[in-house]
């Protein structure tokens, strides 16, 4: 049991600083801005080249966990992090500094799909697997908000170099604790597949789609180059599909998404992504644009927030998974998201600003993402066959990071067209996202009505 823990402890490590790391650099950006001497568009590319390579990445990461090992991936993806953080602290031009975010992305993208299917490998049983993976996709939440928390307070005291560093220590010390307790891999989890155009296709593919989504908001700039691009990526993505189905060592096997709860929690996945960042968003802008906070007053104003959403995720989750069941536990979260988002509406539109504001950020980022996303990483993963986790991590990563980027581009293109009616931009951004969760609920529902005893309300009982 205490060897089962420190694995579930490294895993949880990785996708704890995988998220901090997104977040972190948000309120870092004025700082990067002043040092680099570049505007907010181009430094916006310091998070873009991460999501193009991370989101172009991550599919075949869980693919490579399968094939040739999910330690050796594990390790390979935490050291390629630890260094490009290493690097990107001492970056001294823009140009270096992208580099190292794209080395970042590609290892996390190897790095977690394989935690994932770690995790799946050491708790073979089902109730034991369900409860790893709720504090797995919990941490990930608490890791989100704290980098809100302390972004802010470390680029202001200690330069935006910091948030790289702090990578280092904690990822270099999960990197020794899965060398020495994670069981070294078998010799072949399934077998390799000798597939590099399949391999180059999906990466491509995926690096398209994160482009294509997040230069959506400009499409009216360039609508017939946009245009262009999409059609190539339809060509080659039905060529992919076409490739995949009769080739002897398929890259993905299309027979995962036979699986509803596959479908309905990367669906879930899609819709949270979506929400959560574009959320973070226009509260960014909100906090340190209309109600003048600074970075770090805005950090000191959610970290409480994070600390509940750690208590959440370990005292409250557990006994909301052995009542209600991993489907209506998502629901309730979900719920938490939409109706933070009308707290967050009713914040600008009434004159109890910061009253609203913190209901919000509560109902968000202590109880909405803590609980919503543990149970969409579970009904993602938790039917797949043990030999093909790798491949199903992997998917749900690709969904998060699209729908993530998929959200903050819609939410920047309605809240411009609002603009131009004359409308309120932050009415019509906050109300597109309250519907996303109110859509989120609904496919939860139909899944539990369509399948009530079967993956999607296994039950999790506090141990």
């Amino acid at each position: 049991m205490k060897k089962e823990r420190i694995i579930l402890t490294v895993a949880c490590m990785a996708i704890f600083f995988e998220a901090l790391d997104v977040s972190v650099l948000n309120m870092a950006i004025p700082q990067m801005e002043s040092f680099f001497h570049f505007g907010a568009a181009a430094i916006q590319w310091v998070q873009t080249v991460y999501v193009l390579f991370y989101a172009g990445l991550v599919l075949l990461g869980g693919r490579l966990a399968d094939t040739i090992g999910r330690k050796k991936v594990f390790v390979t993806g935490a050291c390629c992090f630890v260094l490009a953080s290493l690097a990107a602290g001492f970056s001294m031009n823009f140009t270096w500094l992208l580099v190292c975010r794209a080395l970042q992305g590609a290892g996390v993208a190897l790095a977690i799909p394989a935690a994932m299917a770690i995790i799946t490998n050491t708790f073979k049983e089902p109730v034991a697997r369900n409860r790893a993976f709720g504090i797995f996709g919990a941490t990930a939440g608490i890791g989100f908000a704290t980098g809100l928390a302390i972004g802010g307070l470390i680029s202001n005291y200690l330069g935006w170099q910091w948030v790289f560093f702090i990578n280092v220590p904690v990822i270099g010390l999960a990197v020794i604790l899965a060398i020495v307790y994670i069981p070294a891999d078998e010799k072949a989890v399934v077998k390799p597949a000798h597939n590099l155009l399949s391999a180059l296709l999906i990466t491509g593919l995926m690096m398209l789609a994160a482009w294509l989504i997040h230069d959506l908001g400009n499409i009216a700039h360039h609508y017939t180059k946009y245009g262009l691009w999409l059609l190539l990526f339809l060509a080659a993505g039905i060529f992919f599909i076409r490739r995949e189905r009769v080739h002897p060592s398929p890259l993905v096997d299309f027979e995962l998404f036979r699986l509803h709860g596959v479908i309905t929690g990367n669906i879930g996945a899609v819709m949270l992504g979506s929400i959560f960042l574009s959320y973070i968003f226009m509260l960014t802008i909100y906090l340190q644009q209309d109600l003048h906070f600074t970075s770090s007053q805005a950090g000191l104003l959610l970290f409480p927030f994070s600390i509940l959403s750690g208590v959440v995720s370990k005292f409250i989750l557990p006994h909301l998974f052995g009542k209600l069941g991993v489907v209506k536990t998502g629901m309730l979260g979900n719920a938490f998201m939409g109706c933070g988002i009308l707290f967050f509406i009713a914040s600008y539109f009434t004159d109890y600003t910061l009253l609203f504001i913190f209901c919000a950020v509560a109902c968000i980022n202590s109880f909405g993402m803590a609980i919503t996303f543990p149970c969409v990483t579970i009904l993602a993963v938790q039917s797949v066959p043990e030999p093909q986790q790798g491949l199903a991590s992997g998917i749900n990563g690709t969904a998060n990071a699209l729908g993530s980027g998929l959200g903050l581009s819609l939410t920047g293109l309605i809240m411009q067209l609002a603009a131009t009616k004359g409308w309120s931009s932050y009415g019509a951004g906050l109300t597109m996202l309250a519907i996303i969760a109110l859509a989120a609920i609904i496919q939860l529902l139909v899944f539990y009505r369509r399948s009530q005893s079967t993956i999607g309300v296994v039950t999790v009982h506090p141990q």
